[in-house]
């Protein structure tokens, strides 16, 4: 798990370092000046030249020791300072003064003529972004905003040192002007606008340097967790030689009707494809023949029709009580017979559960009823589903998911999947996490379904409610990853179920 900080976390680090364990802070800075350095030459070929454009704080002064360090590697490089010189103090001040001795000119631009400064980046090859850093807490207004708008205007690849200007350590939102960075080159641990949308499409690349801040103070300042390949190969069970199917458990999937069958049949071929060792479908009694033909590895139990082609509920005792998990609602239908066959099933069944599509349709408004559960229960809603469970315009979710999805966890004691780019896991103890793999193939029919039926046989193979939804957001994404070498737009949600022994392949070759 890859720590995840914020300003205040990435405070409390660099104070720590340099106060109780006494590592200059001069020291971090020159490390950190020597990461976005050699990004830099990287990127620069042949006589390309460089300007570093600095503001205020330490993060002027990473970029003044940066355009040292490359001067000293034979770049032409130029620096702007676009504010006074009594506004660099400490050790912003210091690379100041380094930087003068060593032969350069920083030009000080602090007024509003912003003519110099378009000049200087028009004759750029690269630029580097050394304006504002991690602390930055408001958007950008007046001056500032004119001056990243330059930057973006010129139309060069910027590298960013630490947050691109405009962005908030503390948030993914875009809330005003920020710039486009090809690079960005963050220090001891990523924050959150580089994991988090729509902040982090402004940051181009991220690189993550080193810097001297250890490991243990970066996880206990951590504000969320990066879901990594390690973790997905820690979590998946280990399967014996001597192994047989009543080790991986049996999930019961409760989905499908008249005309929504392919939606059953998808989830269950997601479980088995996850290796669960049993599947049943339990589908509406005009289903069953599609579902037995899609799936020929899951047993099919018919529950009788309604007069809309969905189920009733009648009849579910008898495929409950073989089931060690239960995934419900993928085209289940949302009738009224639909709400009580879904509410018996969360009074009855005493394992954990995954809930989608028509069954949180039929939830909302009412989640507080999920925390009377003795069981774990794990939630996939898009953003749209997430709005109708919270009473939320769409709008509000998407502008912070990440509130939306702790609001909704706090509310029915679930734990939340919520869908999306960069999907995020929420609920239960420990760390929010963030999900990096996935792709705009995932943006078509039954992808959803494949994430519930994926997640449900994580459940049923015993793994827990957060590791099960985290696990099964990678595997999904990775799987819409690999499928995508072959389908250059949408992936049929098909496709995804046969990448997934792929994706889980690669999981577990991490362990070797």
């Amino acid at each position: 798990m890859i720590p995840v900080l914020d300003n205040e976390g990435m405070r409390e680090a660099d104070r720590m370092t340099i106060q109780e364990l006494g590592l200059s802070s001069l020291v971090l800075m020159e490390q950190a000046a020597s990461a976005v350095t050699e990004v830099v030459l990287e990127r620069v070929l042949g006589a390309g030249r460089v300007v570093v454009v600095c503001g205020p704080g330490n993060n002027g002064g990473d970029g003044l020791a940066s355009a040292r360090q490359l001067l000293c590697r034979g770049v032409d490089v130029e620096v702007l300072v676009l504010v006074e010189e009594a506004a660099l103090r400490g050790d912003a001040g210091v690379q100041l003064d380094l930087a003068r001795r060593f032969g350069l000119q920083p030009v000080l631009l602090p007024g509003d003529d912003l003519g110099a400064l378009a000049t200087a980046l028009g004759e750029a090859d690269l630029i580097v972004d050394a304006l504002f850093g991690t602390g930055l807490d408001r958007p950008l207004a007046g001056r500032w905003s004119d001056v990243v708008r330059s930057l973006n205007a010129a139309a060069k690849p910027v590298v960013a040192v630490d947050v691109p200007s405009g962005l908030s350590g503390s948030s993914g939102n875009v809330s005003g002007e920020a710039v486009e960075a090809a690079v960005t080159v963050t220090f001891a641990a990523p924050k959150l606008p580089h994991v988090l949308p729509p902040a982090c499409w402004r940051c181009g690349k991220v690189a993550v340097a080193e810097i001297g801040i250890p490991p243990w103070i970066l996880e206990a300042r951590a504000a969320m967790g990066l879901v990594e390949l390690a973790d997905i190969a820690g979590w998946l069970p280990e399967r014996a030689l001597d192994a047989h199917k009543g080790w991986f458990g049996h999930l019961l999937v409760v989905a499908g009707r008249l005309g929504r069958a392919g939606a059953a049949a998808l989830a269950a071929r997601a479980a088995v494809a996850a290796g669960t060792g049993l599947v049943t479908v339990a589908t509406a009694e005009k289903a069953v023949g599609p579902v037995q033909v899609l799936v020929p590895e899951a047993m099919v139990d018919s529950l009788p029709d309604g007069p809309d082609g969905a189920a009733r509920g009648d009849g579910l005792e008898d495929s409950l009580a073989r089931a060690n998990a239960v995934a419900v609602g993928p085209g289940m239908g949302t009738g009224e017979r639909q709400g009580k066959m879904l509410l018996w099933l969360l009074e009855r069944f005493a394992g954990p559960m995954v809930l989608d599509a028509d069954a949180l349709t039929l939830l909302a408004g009412r989640v507080e009823v999920l925390r009377d559960r003795s069981a774990p229960t794990v939630l996939t809603p898009h953003p749209g589903e997430l709005g109708r469970l919270l009473g939320w315009p769409t709008e509000r979710v998407t502008a912070d998911r990440r509130a939306a999805a702790r609001e909704l966890a706090a509310r029915s004691g679930a734990v939340v999947l919520a869908k999306g780019a960069r999907s995020l896991v929420v609920g239960g103890a420990g760390l929010d996490l963030v999900n990096p793999t996935g792709s705009p193939g995932l943006a078509t029919g039954g992808s959803g379904d494949v994430l519930t039926g994926l997640v449900g046989g994580l459940l049923a193979e015993g793994l827990g409610a957060k590791d099960a939804a985290a696990a099964g957001a990678w595997l999904h994404g990775r799987a819409a990853e690999l499928a995508g070498e072959t389908h250059s737009g949408a992936v049929p949600a098909s496709e995804l179920v046969r990448h997934l022994s792929a994706a889980e392949a690669e999981a577990r070759g991490a362990r070797e």
